[in-house]
């Protein structure tokens, strides 16, 4: 009996199969003998056309046709069913009665039952079309289920509508200003036959003049830079936003400080409305400025206006407080919209009125708060954003703000609490870089997350960690390198700072952090020694323990050789280049690492140190015989090295 009941089945799944050529165009099944499906199935939409998140209800009606005339089908088969719609990219479920397999048995002709499936879109689908499909509880459990309709239903995505009309308002900018027309310079105005009007703006060989470019553009968003201009050597050049925003770039040598000029394209992130770009020389070669050309190639950045967000299963209260925050250059941070409920331990949903684009965007702890959250998702309109994410430091072990945008609902993050490093509130925070739109680099915040003082004659550490940026972070001591990397270990007290940089972008220093030497801490026993020198009349190297900063030097010159006229002295301490009218004085040194010193006169204003005396082929345009100047017989400088011992 088992066998011809499962055999049964299977007719009728043939059956259906058979006939499924005599379905209607509309996909559902006409009440005709023709079908011997006995239920008829069909779907109507409360809309036919809905916008992207709005609800609506397609409802599915099932009824029982009179059969009785039918002699194909054994009579054992009855109403009895099980249905599956095929739901469209972008469609989620968020009320009705039908769910996935839903069954039923109808039992005399003219029965039926009505299944409905509410829900919305949460993006436009490539498809909005609804498949159903029916089964019966055998085919169900071989998952073997057949056509019995569809419906389609047209989305529209009133946000990415707005996005692309942005885009194409901004892709329509262009703008071109000329350096030497620009009110805001310190270069004087040269002449060029080649350049775009005729002039430029800069000199040969003076790489530190800028330029100030007052821009107009139509609404908020990245925008490309393309800079004309002429360089006999690399350049590098600051570029920032309104005196924010600051970017350094490494220009590419043209091949001449005139008549040959080249053009690099760079991208900005502008506010709608007047702001002024600035270009600045830095170093390297000369960059005479011939003018820019401001378009719109790139997206516009959106504006944020809701975030989903699931809490840990307990202390809801902490949530109350919590903030929704916005910036554009990563170091100030606006408020968006302050949480005024407690949490559920459940996904939530905050939507607030935001009409301003940001580049970066977080959530920051109530007060009493230390992160908490499960998941986080931010969100224009209906649009879920991505980018780079940051977030602060420390944590709990194996608690990192990084499970917060791991796109899994399942461990949770939560700030360290207790021990070194322990903060509450707002110094919790995480958030995203968003793509396509930040030009600029978080500001790093700085935690000490080990030791309490240091005394480097006792080997006394302390662990200082960068929270809440991006990019790749660099340390400074007392405004001198100390290091790369989130985190840094030292025995060296003193003043630290640190950015973080990442592609062009490089962020504003964060705040002074103070590392304290430890009570009674004995400075180390090291005293410099000079391990080779020559010419002392042209350099002679004093080396001093500095007073403010223990364990480190300061470095003077008492060298007694005049300065000839025209020139200034150049001196080479490890990388760094330092040209002065006097003896070098008190220059820091800070470590007890070993070091040189060269000491040569160069001439005023030498922009690369390829102006050496003419080589044996003679001189041309890139040499000088006097770029370097001769201090004594066959010496045109001095070298100094030096240890500690």
């Amino acid at each position: 009996m088992h066998t011809n009941i499962k055999w049964a089945g299977y007719v009728l799944a043939w059956l259906l199969l058979l006939n499924a050529n005599h379905l209607s165009a509309n996909g559902f099944a006409t009440d005709d003998d023709a079908d011997p499906d006995p239920v008829l199935f069909s779907m109507v939409a409360e809309r036919y056309a809905v916008k992207v998140g709005e609800v609506f209800s397609i409802d599915i009606q099932c009824t029982l046709r009179d059969f009785s005339g039918l002699r194909l089908l054994p009579a054992s088969l009855d109403g009895g069913f099980v249905l599956k719609v095929v739901l469209p990219e972008g469609f989620v479920q968020t009320g009705g009665n039908y769910y996935h397999e839903v069954s039923a048995e109808l039992l005399r002709p003219g029965e039926k039952v009505v299944y409905r499936l509410t829900g919305k879109f949460l993006s436009r689908p490539p498809s909005g079309k609804f498949l159903l499909l029916r089964g019966t509880k055998r085919s169900a459990e071989a998952d073997r289920f057949i056509y019995r309709g569809e419906l389609t239903i047209a989305v529209e995505d009133p946000e990415n509508t707005e996005r692309a009309f942005r885009h194409t308002v901004a892709n329509a900018f262009s703008q071109c200003l000329e350096a030497e027309s620009m009110s805001g310079a310190n270069g004087p105005v040269t002449t060029d036959p080649n350049a775009s009007n005729g002039q430029t703006r800069g000199a040969e060989n003076q790489y530190n003049h800028f330029v100030d470019y007052t821009l107009n553009v139509p609404s908020a968003g990245l925008y490309q830079v393309t800079l004309r201009y002429y360089s006999s050597a690399a350049a590098v050049v600051n570029v920032t936003v309104n005196g924010a925003n600051a970017q350094s770039i490494s220009l590419p040598n043209s091949g001449s400080w005139n008549i040959v000029y080249t053009e690099y394209t760079f991208p900005v992130n502008l506010n709608a409305g007047a702001s002024t770009l600035k270009i600045a020389g830095t170093g390297g070669g000369s960059c005479r400025q011939d003018k820019i050309c401001v378009t719109g190639d790139a997206q516009a950045c959106t504006v944020v206006n809701k975030v989903r967000l699931h809490w840990r299963t307990s202390d809801f209260s902490r949530l109350n407080g919590a903030k929704i925050q916005g910036s554009n250059d990563g170091a100030s941070w606006s408020d968006m919209y302050m949480i005024g409920v407690n949490a559920t331990g459940t996904w939530q949903e905050f939507t607030f009125p935001n009409a301003t684009p940001y580049q970066h965007v977080r959530y920051v702890s109530s007060l009493v708060g230390y992160g908490e959250l499960r998941e986080i998702e931010f969100y224009s309109g209906t649009t879920k954003l991505s980018g780079d994410a940051f977030g602060s430091d420390p944590n709990v072990a194996a608690m990192g703000w990084q499970y917060a945008v791991d796109g899994v609902v399942n461990a949770s993050w939560h700030g360290q609490y207790q021990g070194v490093g322990a903060h509450a509130g707002p110094s919790n925070f995480v958030g995203l870089s968003i793509a396509g739109c930040a030009t600029t680099c978080i500001k790093p915040t700085i935690v000490q997350t080990a030791g309490t003082n240091v005394c480097a004659a006792t080997g006394q550490q302390v662990t200082l960690t960068a929270s809440g940026y991006t990019g790749n972070v660099s340390w400074l001591l007392n405004g001198a390198s100390a290091g790369t990397g989130t985190s840094i270990t030292t025995s060296a007290a003193g003043n630290y700072t640190a950015f973080s940089a990442t592609g062009s972008c490089t962020s504003t220093q964060s705040n002074t952090f103070a590392v304290a030497q430890a009570a009674n801490c004995a400075p180390a026993a090291l005293n410099p020694r000079i391990s080779s020198s020559g010419f002392p009349e042209i350099l002679t190297l004093s080396i001093v323990p500095d007073p403010g900063n223990p364990g480190s030097w300061l470095l003077s010159d008492v060298g007694t050789v005049a300065l000839p006229a025209g020139y200034e002295w150049s001196y080479f301490i490890g990388s760094k280049w330092l040209r002065t009218g006097t003896n070098l004085t008190n220059e820091p040194w800070q470590s007890s690492n070993p070091g040189r010193v060269v000491k040569m006169a160069t001439k005023v204003g030498l922009d690369t140190l390829n102006r050496w005396p003419c080589p044996p082929e003679g001189c041309n345009y890139y040499y000088q015989n006097d770029a370097v100047a001769q201090l004594a017989p066959g010496a045109r400088g001095g070298l100094t090295t030096f240890i500690f011992n």
